[in-house]
Order: C-alpha cells, then sequence, then structure tokens
C-alpha cells in the first residue's frame, strides 16, 4: 500500500504508549526511531515537521497556518497539528519560535486549473489533509493532498531538497511559486522559467521578525528549482493580472506557475536549492549535493547524519515514551543555529558584503540567544565542540562584519532583531567554550565579549554606573530583565577571562556578576524595580510584569543561576527560601501566556532554573521532585506535549536535560547539577572521545536519590565538576542509588 509506512510510524510516534507494551521489538533499532516530529506541533510549543539535515540552511515543509485578520501565534513556526489544510511547502522554517518569520520560497503542487492570483492569497491552492496520511522522520516529510488527489514526500540535505509529486495519472499538474505567500510578506522578489532546462530560478527578499514587516531585518533568499518532466505550459501574476506563456516576473506582488506533461502518471520530481548570495550559489550547492543521487539515497544520507548525532547520546529504558521524548529534544536541539555559506564557502555578512568561510569550517546564523545559552549550547558544546566552535567564530565574525550589536542579541540569518533583552551571546559564548569548543582565538573573543559588554549593552552605561538598570516609564520597561541578564552575561566574560589568564578583568566582570542583588529587596525577597536616587519603586506586586520581560518579579527572583548560593543567603537562609519556594511552586502554570500569574512557569527559560534553587537551601530531595513532575507530567509524548515555545530546542533541552538527571546552571563552568536520572543506563560521547555514563540502581520513580557513585566511589555533593574529562579523553560514571 502507499501509505503503508506512514502507518506504521504513526502508531510508533504518535500513539507510542499504547504500544510500549508491546514484547516484539525489532531486532536493530536506531535513534531517529525514537524521534517524533509532531511532538510541539500543537498549542504553544511552535514546532515543524520540516525535512532538514542537522543544522541544514534549507528545511522544506508544510505551512497550515497563516490568518490575514488575527495575529495567530499558533503556530508562529508555520505549522499547527490542529490545523486541516496544507497552503504550501516553502524552503526555510525555524523550529520553536515565538514570532513569525522565514517561510520563504512557498511553492504548492497542483491540479485544479490556474486561475486564482495567489499573490497575498495565502489559501488560494490550499488542500485538506489528514494526519493519517501525514508521515515524517528526521530528514523526510509525506503528505498526501487530498484536494488533489497528491502525494508529496521531500527530503534534505544541508542545501538542498528532493520533492516528488505523484499526481493522478492523465490529470493538469502544476506547481505553483508564490514569494509573497512567506511569514511575513516580500519587498521585491524576481522569477525567471527556462522551459528549455526545466528549471525555474529566482530570488525574495523579505524579513519583519517579530514586527511583521518585510522591509525590516530583511535578508535575501535565493533559489534554483530543477523538474524532471518538461513545461507545458507557464506563466506569472502580477498582482491578480494573470499573463500566459510570460517567462519573468519582477517586483513586490509577483508569483508563478509551470504545468507539466502528466500523461503517463510518472512521479514528478523537483530538486531546489537555496543561497543568501546568489543564484549561482544556490545553483552550485544544488550540483554539489544532489547532482547523479537519488531521492532515496538524499534521504538515506541525511538519516545516517541524523543517527550519527543522536547516537552520541544511547539511552537505556523500558519506558518508550520518555525515549521518544528524550531523543526527539535531542534532535531539537541539533536543527539550529543553521549553516549560512554556501559549498564555495560564501556567505553573506549582517553589512551585506560577500564573504568567504575558511574551508573545512561553516558559516551559522539564526541564535535566539536569549533562550539558547540555558540548555542548547550546553549541549552543543559537549557532543559537537567542532560546530560549537564554529559558532564561537560566526558570532565573532557577525561583529567585525556589520552587526550594530557587536556579538549579537537574536541573529536572524544576517540581520540583528535587538529581539529580547540581555546581551546573551556572551553566556551563549561561555558555555560552548566550557563544554568542549575550544577550537577558537580565545585572546580574539575574549576582547569582542569585553568590548560588547563595556560598549554594547542597552541602557549599559545605566547599568554600570548605578550597578542596575533603573526603572523607567513606557510599555517596554524591561529594567529589572536586563539588571538580570547583564549579570548572568558578566559572570559568563569573567570565566573567559579566567580561561585567558586575565585576572584583571575576571575580577572586575565577577563582581559585575553580582549586580543582580542590587535590585533584591530583602523585605518582600523579591527582585524589584528601583528608580536612579536608589530608592525602590511602590506599589510593589510580585505578580506585575512591570520591568520584566515575559513575567513577573515571582518568576524572575529565582533566575540567578551563577549565584544561587547568595540569592539563599540574602532571603534569609534556607528555611526562608524554601517556604517562599514553596509557595512558588505551589502551583504550576503553563497555559496561556501566564505572564501575571506568580507561579512556577517551567515553559519559559526565566523558569528553567527553578527546580534547583532547593538544592542550594539545603533540599535536594524537592529539586529532584519538582524536576520529575515537570519532566513527566507536564512534557508529553504527544502535538502538545510541550509546556511553551521550543524556541529553537532550549525548552525541549531542558527537558532532556532533567530527565537525563544532570543540568548545566552556571554560565562559562563546565559542572552540572545532580537530580538522579530517569533511565536504566545513559552513555553520553562527548566530542572529544571521553565517555560520560550514567547508571540508575533501583527505581527511579520510586523517591530521593538516596546516594551517588562517582567512579564507583561515594560522593556527597550534588554538584559534579567534568572539565577534566573535557579537556582530555576520560571516561566518567555516575551512579544513582534509589
Amino acid at each position: 500500500m502507499k501509505y503503508s509506512k506512514f502507518k506504521l510510524g504513526f502508531l510508533i510516534f504518535a500513539f507510542a504508549c499504547l504500544i510500549a507494551c508491546c514484547k516484539q521489538r525489532k531486532e536493530t533499532e536506531l535513534p531517529t526511531d525514537f524521534v517524533n516530529l509532531f511532538i510541539g506541533t500543537l498549542d504553544l510549543g511552535n514546532t515543524i515537521p520540516a525535512a532538514t539535515a542537522p543544522f541544514g540552511m534549507i528545511a522544506c515543509g508544510p505551512d497550515n497556518v497563516f490568518n490575514e485578520i488575527t495575529d495567530e501565534y499558533i503556530s508562529r513556526s508555520g505549522y499547527s497539528y490542529a490545523k486541516d489544510s496544507i497552503r504550501s511547502f516553502s524552503m526555510t522554517h525555524v523550529s520553536g519560535w515565538g514570532c513569525h518569520g522565514a517561510l520563504d520560497i512557498p511553492i504548492m503542487p497542483v491540479t485544479k486549473k490556474i486561475l486564482t492570483s495567489p499573490v497575498y492569497n495565502h489559501r488560494a491552492y490550499a488542500s485538506k489533509f489528514s494526519h493519517n496520511k501525514e508521515f515524517a522522520e528526521p530528514g523526510y516529510y509525506q503528505v498526501l493532498l487530498d484536494d488533489y488527489n497528491t502525494n508529496v514526500e521531500i527530503t534534505a540535505a544541508d542545501r538542498s531538497a528532493i520533492l516528488r509529486f505523484d499526481y493522478p495519472k492523465g490529470g493538469d499538474a502544476s506547481v505553483v511559486f508564490a514569494p509573497t505567500n512567506c511569514a511575513n510578506g516580500i519587498t521585491g522578489a524576481e522569477i525567471n522559467i527556462d522551459v528549455a532546462n526545466k528549471r525555474v530560478t529566482g530570488w525574495a527578499t523579505s524579513g519583519g521578525f517579530c514586527e511583521r514587516d518585510p522591509s525590516k531585518h530583511d535578508y535575501t533568499v535565493f533559489f534554483v528549482a530543477e523538474f524532471s518532466h518538461g513545461i507545458i505550459s507557464h506563466g506569472t501574476w502580477e498582482n491578480q493580472i494573470k499573463t500566459n506563456n510570460k517567462l519573468h516576473a519582477l517586483g513586490d506582488s509577483i508569483a508563478a506557475w509551470i504545468t507539466f506533461d502528466n500523461k503517463n502518471g510518472d512521479i514528478i520530481e523537483m530538486r531546489t536549492a537555496i543561497s543568501f548570495v546568489s543564484v549561482e550559489n544556490a545553483v552550485e550547492n544544488l550540483n554539489h549535493e544532489l547532482r547523479n543521487k537519488t531521492f532515496n539515497q538524499i534521504k538515506r544520507e541525511t538519516s545516517q547524519k541524523w543517527n550519527s548525532l543522536l547516537a552520541k547520546v544511547e539511552l537505556e529504558s523500558s519506558n518508550l515514551d520518555m525515549k521518544v521524548q528524550a531523543y526527539t529534544a535531542l534532535y531539537r536541539n541539533m536543527l539550529h543555529p543553521n549553516i549560512f555559506n554556501d559549498v564555495n564557502g560564501e556567505y553573506r555578512g549582517f553589512n551585506d558584503s560577500v564573504y568567504t568561510m575558511a574551508a573545512g569550517h561553516s558559516k551559522y546564523v539564526n541564535f535566539s540567544t536569549w533562550d539558547t545559552y540555558r540548555t542548547t549550547a550546553y549541549l552543543q558544546g559537549l557532543l559537537v565542540p567542532d560546530r560549537a566552535s564554529d559558532m564561537i567564530t560566526s558570532l565573532n565574525l557577525d561583529a567585525t562584519q556589520g552587526n550594530p550589536a557587536g556579538l549579537t542579541i537574536w541573529g536572524y540569518f544576517n540581520n540583528e532583531t535587538w529581539i529580547m533583552t540581555g546581551h546573551q551571546s556572551l553566556p551563549l559564548i561561555a558555555n560552548l567554550y566550557a563544554m568542549g569548543a575550544k577550537d577558537i582565538d580565545l585572546e580574539k573573543i575574549k576582547d569582542i565579549m569585553i568590548w560588547t559588554a563595556d560598549n554594547k549593552y542597552r541602557n549599559g552605561s545605566d547599568y554600570i554606573q548605578y550597578g542596575y538598570v533603573p526603572d523607567r516609564p513606557g510599555p517596554y520597561n524591561y529594567s529589572v530583565s536586563e539588571t538580570i541578564e547583564y549579570s548572568i552575561a558578566d559572570y559568563g566574560i569573567a570565566q573567559i577571562c579566567l580561561a585567558a589568564g586575565d585576572s584583571a578583568n575576571f575580577k572586575r566582570f565577577n563582581l559585575r556578576s553580582e549586580s543582580v542583588f542590587n535590585l533584591l529587596n530583602t523585605q518582600t525577597g523579591f527582585l524589584q524595580r528601583k528608580n536612579t536616587q536608589g530608592d525602590w519603586v511602590f506599589p510593589f506586586d510580585k505578580s506585575d510584569d512591570n520591568g520584566f520581560n515575559e513575567g513577573n518579579s515571582a518568576q524572575y527572583t529565582w533566575n540567578i543561576p551563577q549565584h544561587l548560593d547568595k540569592l539563599v543567603e540574602k532571603l534569609g537562609g534556607n528555611e526562608r527560601t524554601i517556604n517562599l519556594l514553596n509557595d512558588f511552586t505551589n502551583k504550576i502554570v503553563y497555559s496561556g501566556w501566564p505572564i501575571n500569574e506568580p507561579y512556577y512557569w517551567p515553559g519559559n527559560e526565566p523558569g528553567f532554573v527553578v527546580p534547583f534553587v532547593y538544592t542550594y537551601a539545603g533540599a535536594p530531595e524537592k529539586t529532584q521532585e519538582l524536576v520529575r513532575h515537570v519532566s513527566t507530567k507536564i512534557f508529553k509524548n504527544a502535538p502538545n506535549g510541550l509546556p511553551g515555545d521550543d524556541d529553537l530546542g532550549a525548552t525541549s533541552t531542558m527537558n532532556l536535560f532533567f530527565k537525563l538527571g544532570m543540568y548545566p546552571l552556571k554560565p562559562g563552568v563546565a559542572e552540572f547539577m545532580l537530580t538522579g536520572s530517569l533511565f536504566d543506563k545513559v552513555t553520553i560521547k562527548l566530542g572529544n572521545g571521553s565517555r560520560l555514563t550514567i547508571l540508575s540502581k533501583g527505581d527511579p520513580f520510586s523517591g530521593p536519590v538516596k546516594g551517588i557513585l562517582i567512579n564507583n566511589a561515594p560522593y556527597k555533593r550534588c554538584v559534579l565538576d567534568i572539565s577534566q574529562i573535557i579537556k582530555s579523553k576520560g571516561d566518567l560514571t555516575i551512579e544513582y542509588i534509589y
């Protein structure tokens, strides 16, 4: 049967809980067998099921969300499990982010007569579909378009993809190109139809991340699409005006179509590639990656790439749901940032000039640093230090090639968006470096970090002058959040200075990293706004989000990962801290947008650190209980299985660390909080060849950890330094006794 493969995948992934009791398992299982691309595609997760290679430039997949009237935040990535129609398949997707963006170069295979203009008409050629005839796995996506009775399959390499369209035999078979229908529209585009060579080329300029205005934070995607069958008719639109047989369109309101000879009912193949430099580079990317390779060869090669990466973490457990969640989280960790250089090394800088990356290295973009420094950076540094080193180099190149923020805040392709508070590429770099990304010019990186911290912090002069960012009027008053994030960034810089032997700057930034405590009102027990005179701003309400970005005082007060010991001390000690935490975690909120709820919100980044404050307050068993509850009761192997935006893998990776029983806290420090693994055995293969093994003796769900062994010796602490196995090849075993 044509769709038997999907049915098998659907049973394994979407209803994994129903087959967990099944005694017969495949003799050979691959890590990709446990990846469910649909986790987080419903409600808040904003994840995507697109076909893509690890860290791939191209992510080709379905778009089914758009509403011209409302903001429709579910799902801003372009796909929602709740929808029943697909409007296009586009070449760029970003997983889990909280704003609309990308979905560049959307195309749609159709069988109906080409009449309606698709220019800014997102549903002109949409088709109904059913999840019963949809399937996705790493590097592959398939769906049946019900309205056209056309099966679509997609697989992808790093910069290119192959799409197969199985149209009904003998009927019309067309592909519509509608560049205006990307996430935020376009400011210009060009389409060229080359009938003789069965090829369509062009480009489109879009932008508008978090602003919906394509003229802001703009970038240009160039593309080539080559087809296996001859083009028998074609044409273009300018706005609503259709012109048959026209080969070229240029402007900000254009589209085009091509129709194939389908009398034999063959599968029509579209080979495509993109570039952010030129059409010529897109052609070179296609030729280098796809030429003389079949669809199945590319699918197999990309699957092998994914399995090679995912196999760096071996998980043993009879709990199928837990393995699916963990491997899916690891997969999401390896989606972003994205390769940006073409196969010839060229890439476009933030100043729009073209540069060439050194041979053997990759240029990366799409750093959502406020999110990813907290979890994904640590794991990428551990598992792929070569790529992580290139990520650090990429950030440094951006700072010297036109990024107005210096080291990026939120880099969207080759533009700075200034989204979110803080300057969190600094702790991100520190975390990548601490966990293994050593192939960098440390002195140069240190200098650019110091320069950014001293000159590029928004409201940075106030932060340095007062020791905090003072309260200010207006709708975007994030003064407390900024102070928190700058303090965290300063701690990361301090660790880089320490590694570089710069003791003076280590002391300076380490001291500056305590600035956050200037806004801790020890009387109330919460972080609070303060004016330029040094007075607390009243009235004070711990659930008020004034002064905070995506949260409130109750949620942010615990977000001081670099100095949790000092936080407990300043709050008055263990007993008072535990009482405050108990009140805070008595209710867990994760539906909607609970920025005014004074309770624990595990689905947003400031809440990631919360459980570990209990350990610093002398109650590690409460940390373990809370971590276990969140990881097993709130995260699920289901489309609605994420409690918030996945934010380029940040939230999924938090859940993965929770399940592994090890969590990184301090920026730039190679240590983990130990909380008890939920797996029978975990083997983590570090990028340098070292191995970290985690064993569970007894039932991890029976209660708190009774004891910890490190390399068979009793270990009394809850924090483990792993810097030695990062610096030199070696093995380390953690055994939890329950």
